[in-house]
């Protein structure tokens, strides 16, 4: 990940929003031994929508039988829920 001071980030603003959108990790903001994370807004989100699926019970069960399902061909088409 690409580290700044917080100094450096004060000057170069525009750059680093320009760095933190082409990578997922964002950049670095170092002031007094702790780091702060500049990311863009959808890397953001994607984040959160991460989190809120890991707290989902049983989700990677529930995938891996639906999974089954379809590969049994016993899921159904888009068309037929909603009919």
């Amino acid at each position: 990940m690409y580290q700044v001071t917080v100094d450096y980030a004060k000057i170069n603003l525009d750059e680093l929003c320009d760095r933190a959108g082409k990578e997922s990790e964002g950049v670095a903001i170092v002031r007094e031994n702790r780091s702060y994370v500049l990311i863009t807004h959808e890397e953001w989100e994607s984040l959160m929508e991460t989190a809120e699926l890991i707290r989902v019970p049983n989700l990677l069960e529930q995938v891996k039988s639906a999974r089954q399902e379809y590969q049994k061909g016993e899921a159904l088409s888009m068309d037929q829920v909603f009919e």
